[in-house]
């Protein structure tokens, strides 16, 4: 009997923990297949990492049909899935898309809202998704939405607070995020600069001019692939890469944050006059420029920068591989099997 009585109550303490704790829910649901597999496999990464080095939970929903009430929806979504409550606190995240009312809304938990503000994902959805959606390129614009927000948290990992914060009720958030309604984004512009602009943000006398020019073109936005500064290969690869503001944000924040320690080494391969901007070893963030010399001065090269370096979810850069010119200016570095850089011993 007094096994019997034992066994009952550890079964519902089980049961009560079982509810405290409810399973994690899925981190992609694309109910209007909007997604690639390869797409989804990144996303289910992405969510993974947070999960592991933040204990935050995030869900992307994609939705099959309409919805009138978008932010009620995300908010009850989030409380019904008890998105977060997994890993001890309302460490949730829900991306909801609604492609036919061209919407999305990003709901965030009591314990983030602290970290991720409703102006900065605003912010977030107006100058990274909106822009996509007016390219028609919907599934790249969820997984850069995506890849910011991630690396926002990983990158303000002592601000995440240690215990949960005070709720209301039984809700995992106060309404925290932001919507965007995507039905009046516009297709940007062909982005055209005429011959004063174009005299202006020309390659320069040495590599670190070119580079101190590129951030200027970074401030202002400037997204004109055609700019002389640019070798003709970059030029090219602009003319079909969707640039948005967001994305160079953090390029100038990274620059502006570490230009004291950016190194310039030169070379010649080939009767070919290189040059590499490259920053410590330890700044994993802070991926090198690549530069070629011609006769007006020396020219960034972004394609074959996107050619050889990669980056993995935590946003550290790595070679793709090692049989290139550049390679001369990383001759007191060594490289793993990843391709990410080490101090040589």
């Amino acid at each position: 009997m007094k096994i019997r009585r034992f066994l009952v109550l550890l079964s519902l303490l089980l049961c009560g923990a079982c509810q405290v704790s409810p399973p994690l829910p899925p981190a992609v649901v694309d109910e209007a297949e909007v997604l690639s597999p390869s797409a989804r496999q990144r996303l289910c990464q992405q969510a993974r990492l947070l999960l592991q080095q933040q204990r935050i939970a995030l869900q992307v929903w994609i939705l099959p049909q309409a919805v009138d009430d978008l932010d009620r929806l995300a908010a009850d979504q989030l409380s019904r899935l008890r998105l977060g409550e997994q890993t001890g606190g309302a460490r949730g995240l829900l991306l909801v898309f609604d492609p036919q009312r061209q919407q999305v809304r990003l709901e965030v938990g009591y314990d983030l809202e602290a970290l991720l503000t409703d102006l900065f994902i605003g912010r977030i959805e107006r100058e990274q998704m909106a822009p996509f959606y007016a390219a028609g390129r919907l599934a790249e614009g969820i997984e850069a939405t995506v890849e910011l927000v991630v690396g926002a948290v990983l990158a303000q990992e002592d601000a995440l607070p240690d215990r949960p914060a005070v709720r209301n009720g039984t809700t995992l958030s106060g309404g925290g995020g932001a919507r965007l309604a995507l039905e009046g984004a516009a297709a940007r512009p062909e982005e055209t600069l005429d011959v004063a602009d174009l005299a202006r943000y020309q390659p320069q006398p040495t590599p670190l001019e070119s580079l101190a020019l590129y951030l200027e073109v970074l401030r202002a936005r400037i997204k004109a692939p055609q700019l002389p500064l640019y070798s003709p290969s970059s030029r090219d690869f602009f003319a079909s890469w969707l640039v948005t503001d967001a994305q160079q944000a953090n390029a100038q924040a990274l620059l502006e944050a570490h230009w004291a320690e950016a190194e310039v080494r030169t070379g010649t391969v080939q009767h070919e006059q290189l040059a590499v901007i490259r920053f410590p070893v330890t700044r994993r963030g802070c991926a090198p420029y690549l530069l070629r010399r011609v006769a007006a001065g020396w020219q960034l090269d972004f394609a074959a920068m996107h050619q050889l370096l990669g980056f993995n979810h935590n946003n550290q850069w790595f070679m793709r591989r090692q049989d290139h010119a550049f390679m001369f200016a990383f001759r007191d570095w060594r490289f793993d099997r990843q391709g990410f850089p080490h101090a040589a011993p």
